[in-house]
């Protein structure tokens, strides 16, 4: 059967398994024609398709996809091609080596992730990938640093080497980045650390807050006393920090809502009057539901400082949570996901909201509204609730901003008192700090 049949087979459902493995066992005479169908963005064949076929062909399409990757007319064709060329059937990680020269910034770039996912098997590539990280590509300096990340330990001692080498040049200053991306603090020596430390004294002394990124939870405290905060969450070795570090850390440890024990936790300077904590201590007996964990923490936090919040909210499925304790009493605790568990009838602080579960609309509100419609909903929505009066619906943020601080509107008004942490946790006393690079 022809390639030409073939293709026209490869669009129909019910021919396309089998049209695709002959033309897989056709090996090279099939790529050209393949490809042309991948990066035809009207091509009838789904262009995930052509793709897997590529893949499974693997070195004969190598040079194909790289040149299509470098000539691609438009972003598209070149997500295609990149995803074909980064799962190629390819044992021989030599093969690959030229992309990672390519004048193509996409064709390093995407070689970069291909070595990224090969872990270990990459690292003798590793002195080509540590050149990348002064590629003159935003994108390739990035992969070039991820996967540096994922070549296991032994790339340690040569990014140590390029930091200590007096011919680096513009090198050492990536490197030290992909240091601690790939290591996490315990890679960086003594000078370098000193190094990081000077720089972050430096940042510190004219820091303006800014908002944070609200995802996960975190206590507040009315307090400046850091030594009493980090001795009753049980935190030490605690290491100055820049707000931008200690948002970074907490953003890359603790992303959502679950309680998870993290390695290390950021304490921050006092914020109008409020110290707030981010991450989580733990808890010595992991089946305890969130809820009581919760209000154990608060209700000792509240004995010690005269008062503990708990806040909680997630960007991606509505969840928000508070707790508010006083004297070592839980006053309030609201979870918008568990209706049935809270505790105290109201705060002040939510007085004039309407709460996450409640619905201040009447039955017949949208009635005539096309719900597919968000301009039309919207605007019944706005209508309905300036004539009723209808409250705005509060969420972790509004009470945190009304009874204590609210993260996430941080600013230049913001009252600024010490500077935060980060401290390790039990966990990550046993374990040691997260890999990651953090913005100073």
């Amino acid at each position: 059967m022809s390639i030409e049949e073939l293709m026209r087979r490869l669009a129909a459902k019910e021919t396309q398994r089998a049209a695709a493995d002959e033309l897989v066992a056709l090996g090279e005479p099939a790529v050209r024609p393949v490809l042309d169908a991948l990066c035809d963005e009207e091509s009838p064949v789904e262009w995930s398709t052509s793709a897997t076929i590529l893949r499974r062909i693997g070195r004969p399409a190598l040079e194909p996809l790289m040149e299509a990757m470098a000539a691609a007319p438009t972003h598209e064709v070149a997500r295609r091609a990149g995803w074909a060329y980064s799962g190629l059937e390819i044992d021989d990680l030599a093969a690959f080596e030229p992309g990672l020269r390519h004048p193509s910034p996409k064709v390093r770039s995407d070689t970069a992730y291909v070595m990224q996912l090969k872990g270990e098997r990459a690292l003798p590539y590793a002195p080509r990938l540590i050149e990348m990280l002064a590629d003159p590509d935003d994108d390739v300096r990035q992969r070039a640093q991820w996967a540096l990340d994922e070549l296991g330990p032994e790339v340690v001692p040569l990014l140590r080497e390029v930091r200590r080498s007096r011919t680096a040049g513009r090198l050492r200053r990536p490197a030290l980045v992909a240091l601690a991306s790939a290591g996490g603090p315990e890679a960086l020596d003594e000078r370098d650390l000193a190094l990081v430390r000077r720089l972050v004294r430096i940042k510190m002394r004219d820091e303006v807050p800014e908002p944070m990124h609200l995802d996960g939870s975190w206590f507040a405290l009315p307090t400046g006393d850091q030594d009493a905060v980090l001795d009753a969450f049980g935190l030490s070795d605690p290491e100055p920090v820049t707000m931008r570090m200690g948002a970074a850390a907490w953003g890359q440890e603790h992303h959502g809502w679950g309680w998870i024990d993290s390695h290390r936790m950021y304490v921050t300077p006092r914020f109008d009057g409020w110290t707030l904590v981010f991450g989580c201590p733990g808890d010595d007996d992991d089946d305890t539901e969130l809820r009581d964990t919760v209000l154990a923490w608060c209700e000792r936090l509240s004995a010690r400082f005269g008062a503990a919040h708990w806040y909680g909210t997630s960007c991606g499925d509505g969840w928000t949570a508070w707790c508010i304790a006083e004297q070592g009493r839980v006053v309030r605790y609201y979870d918008a996901f568990e209706e049935d568990d809270q505790v105290g009838t109201g705060h002040p602080a939510e007085d004039g909201y309407l709460l996450p579960h409640e619905d201040g609309f009447p039955d017949d509100a949208f009635d005539g509204v096309d719900t597919s419609d968000s301009e039309a909903f919207r605007a019944r929505y706005e209508q309905v609730k300036a004539e009723l009066g209808i409250p705005d619906t509060c969420e972790a943020p509004e009470i945190a901003a009304r009874a204590s601080v609210d993260p996430s509107a941080l600013g230049p008004g913001t009252r600024v008192e010490g500077h935060g942490v980060l401290a390790l946790t039990a966990t990550g006393r046993e374990e040691g700090h997260p890999r990651g690079a953090l913005p100073i």
